[in-house]
């Protein structure tokens, strides 16, 4: 085995290792200094005895450079160092009317060559593709941007378009085709606002501000007892100007509160007679009874006065004897009589 390291000691870098009949090779070393080491089998008298390795070698002259790029037709090339050094960047560049073939940069690599092949400059039969604009879609007339082909960038809604919306492919002579405008912008729409659009009798709105931008909502409710007729949420539409989805909703009372109302009403309504026929029943009767009350009293209190008349009435029976009494029977029926009157 044969062991090329990159350096003055075996801990260096491994270029290579190799064995066997390989005739030629070539190695590359970062550095002045290389290590070679030579590994062989135990040899004995009976095979192998005095075999080995044979190199041959030989000194070039240094060289830390990339070999020289030509030129191409109808273009030219510009370098990034004096010197094609490692790292140094050739560009290549094509003439108006051409377009570059390949690859435009090639690079010195660390082993001294190019990172790729040379390119090649040939005539422009068509415009490049002018790219995607953001928030749009694009209709295309072909396949290929050949002359006289079309391109139209439509915005995507909310959107407006900024600049043509139609690129045309057209030849302008030795600069080769190109699109007659500039790739246009899609910038958001801007909207008008909408207005508030009131409020229902007994209707309570989800928010009182004066202005509602494009894509706002506005809710509604009716207090307690009231329905509510119509569509709950409003939708302030895009436009020129913005609108809203419909009209402000109404609040109906709700017609069982209704039907109690008017039950209260007549229950209160029925009280309120009632309680006039019981006061124009009731004082009349409560007149009548104080009156018949007072004249009771009034006879009861007479009643319990002493017979005044009797006691006058038998002031003259004290002259009469007993005899005379019972004989007169004229007079007995007299004072009789005026006795009942006084009673």
């Amino acid at each position: 085995m044969l062991t090329f390291y990159d350096g003055d000691d075996l801990t260096a870098k491994v270029l290579g290792q190799y064995g066997g009949s390989k005739s030629r090779f070539k190695l590359y070393t970062s550095t002045a200094d290389v290590t070679i080491q030579f590994q062989s089998d135990p040899a004995t008298n009976v095979y192998g005895y005095g075999n080995g390795f044979i190199i041959h070698f030989f000194e070039v002259a240094r060289n830390d450079t990339c070999p020289e790029l030509p030129e191409i037709s109808n273009g030219w090339k510009s370098t990034s160092h004096p010197e094609l050094v490692q790292g140094t960047v050739v560009t290549y560049q094509c003439y108006p009317g051409y377009q570059v073939v390949g690859a435009e940069l090639l690079m010195c690599q660390w082993d001294l060559t190019w990172s790729g092949d040379l390119p090649s400059c040939e005539r422009v039969v068509s415009c490049p593709d002018p790219g995607k604009v953001d928030h749009s879609r694009r209709v295309l007339s072909g396949s290929h941007f050949t002359v006289a082909s079309t391109i139209q960038y439509i915005c995507n809604k909310g959107f407006i378009l900024s600049g043509n919306s139609l690129l045309t492919c057209f030849n302008r002579g030795s600069s080769g085709p190109k699109w007659n405008q500039k790739l246009p912008k899609c910038l958001p729409e801007t909207f008008e606002p909408c207005s508030h659009p009131g409020t229902p009798t007994y209707g309570i709105p989800s928010s009182n501000k004066l202005h509602f931008q494009a894509g706002e909502n506005l809710y509604y409710s009716c207090l307690i007892g009231h329905q509510l007729l119509g569509e709950p949420v409003l939708h302030c539409v895009p436009g020129h100007p913005s609108h809203w989805s419909g009209l402000p909703p109404v609040c109906k009372a709700h017609p069982a509160a209704s039907d109690q109302h008017s039950l209260d009403v007549s229950t209160a309504y029925l009280r309120m007679e009632g309680a006039q026929v019981a006061f124009a029943v009731f004082i009349p009767i409560v007149v009548l009874l104080v009156l018949v009350m007072g004249i009771y009293l009034y006879f009861s209190k007479v009643q319990r006065k002493p017979p005044h008349l009797s006691l006058s009435s038998n002031l003259p029976y004290k002259n009469i004897t007993g005899e005379s009494t019972f004989d007169n029977s004229v007079y007995e029926t007299t004072e009789t009589r005026e006795y009942e009157v006084s009673i």
